[in-house]
């Protein structure tokens, strides 16, 4: 290798060892300058037009599909609380725009270090569009990025306040997701939108995304009107209750 080859090899390692880590994060989107707020999870019980997705009981895992089909389960459920474990799951009904209602708990005394040990997420048209509200614990880490936090958009929009509960404490989570729209021609006629209402208290107000929530700067591309909706497996023992939905777009045909 001749000198000057060395010398664009060494360079462009070097750059490379410099791009942030998924772990690191820009001054200005630290989660320790969201402002704290007076939270309070809201135990909502489900509207009479509301789908229950899950109540506790085993039957309402029939609703639920592991997203490996490598002898993977929907998770298992202790004393009426369910746990995630080895797999993400969806619902077995697709969706649009929809009203969720969800309470989720990262168990006591589980050690957390920014993304590790308390992640999970809500993830909206699974797979094909990926729109994903986070959950994590956010009441005590200080090491994590302020769109990475509980309340955030991933990737995209942390949330406006910080109103997490200590660990070990029940939280709930109220969405409105607006679908996005596209036209004959596959383009975007209109983007996806989330309000999120955290522990009572509005994070998202009608929040715009232009693009799937994996990567930070990724572009809005076609995917079908209805899709399902997911729960997250990150390793963690995340545990859930109280889920439903109200579908706002019923007539809408399955694609």
């Amino acid at each position: 290798m001749t000198r000057t080859r060395f010398l664009l090899a060494t360079a462009a390692l070097a750059a490379l060892i410099a791009l942030p880590s998924h772990r690191a994060f820009a001054a200005d989107n630290d989660s320790n300058k969201i402002k704290k707020v007076a939270g309070e999870c809201k135990t909502t019980p489900p509207p009479s037009d509301a789908e229950v997705l899950f109540d506790g009981t085993e039957k309402s895992k029939e609703n639920w599909v592991p997203e490996r089909s490598n002898n993977a389960k929907v998770w298992p459920i202790k004393n009426g609380v369910w746990v995630a474990d080895a797999t993400d799951i969806k619902t077995k009904k697709e969706y649009g725009s929809c009203r969720l209602h969800l309470e989720w708990r990262v168990p006591k005394g589980r050690v957390i270090d920014g993304q590790k040990g308390g992640n999970s997420g809500i993830i909206f048209m699974y797979r094909k569009g990926w729109y994903e509200v986070q959950i994590l614990e956010s009441h005590s880490n200080k090491g994590t990025y302020a769109d990475g936090m509980a309340g955030s958009l991933y990737n995209h929009h942390a949330p406006l306040v910080n109103p997490s509960l200590p660990q070990g404490e029940w939280q709930s989570y109220d969405i409105t997701f607006t679908a996005p729209k596209f036209g004959g021609d596959k383009k975007v006629l209109s983007n996806p939108r989330f309000t999120l209402v955290y522990n009572g208290v509005t994070v998202q107000d009608d929040r715009e995304l232009t693009g799937t929530t994996l990567n930070r700067g990724s572009k809005l591309n076609y995917h079908p009107a209805r899709l399902p909706i997911a729960l997250q497996w990150h390793k963690d023992p995340l545990e859930f209750r109280n889920i439903w939905i109200q579908d706002l777009e019923k007539d809408t045909a399955q694609k």
